[in-house]
């Protein structure tokens, strides 16, 4: 397998937002590093002030850079080889940005899904907090860029692997093993042992809930 780690910075979290840096780098199953790649990215849209002053990035600073199209053929589309496997925190974010240049049977490798498995005693599983919960450092100028995002979750690979005593292969299944959930974090009932719900509640949640997580579901399957 071809692991290839990414983090994009975006124009904002909406639905119709776009990237406006990325990040790549191809590493070995030894968390070698064999290819690296980074640019500021012309997103065709305003940044929105909020994503500016968490990233850093200015509409001035893009206005000159590739589209993400053009940079993905500069860099010879990499993401299209066979058995690539996407690894990002929060996967789903970044997946939804770049799977036009991932075959469609890429796997995904979620860092945030396998710490919740491996760190389940941490306050939350940003990768900001892990990264502090585990002594992981990122010199300041680089911290919310894109590349600095990829240093420290290259780093944060290789705790997850050390403390699960795995390999990375064996993190794409640990990060889809249910995370055992106690509480109910949602709705009328937010704050209440699953065990203390109404039983006419835990049906509705698994019949009716449209936005039922993996995770609750396996819970409240064991009640």
């Amino acid at each position: 397998m071809i692991y290839y780690l990414c983090d994009t910075e975006t124009t904002g979290v909406s639905s119709d937002d776009k990237v406006c840096e990325v990040a790549l780098m191809q590493i070995d199953e030894n968390f070698n590093v064999i290819s690296q790649h980074c640019s500021l990215i012309n997103p065709g849209k305003p940044i929105h002030y909020a994503a500016s002053a968490v990233n850093g990035i200015t509409d001035a600073m893009v206005a000159d850079a590739p589209t993400l199209d053009q940079f993905m053929s500069d860099i010879g589309q990499p993401l299209l080889a066979p058995d690539v496997v996407f690894v990002a925190h929060n996967a789903s974010f970044d997946f939804r940005f770049m799977k036009d240049f991932l075959q469609d049977d890429a796997k995904t490798l979620c860092t945030l899904k396998a710490a919740r498995v491996i760190y389940p005693e941490a306050a939350n599983h940003k990768q900001g907090t892990l990264a502090a919960m585990l002594g992981i450092e990122v010199p300041r100028e680089k911290a919310h860029s894109a590349d600095g995002d990829l240093d420290v979750l290259l780093q944060l690979l290789k705790c997850l692997c050390r403390d699960a005593e795995c390999g990375l292969a064996e993190l794409l299944h640990i990060q889809s093993i249910p995370r055992v959930v106690t509480k109910m974090p949602f709705g009328i009932h937010k704050g209440t042992k699953l065990e203390d719900l109404p039983k006419s509640y835990v049906t509705w949640l698994l019949t009716k809930c449209k936005t039922l997580n993996d995770d609750l579901r396996a819970s409240l399957l064991k009640l």
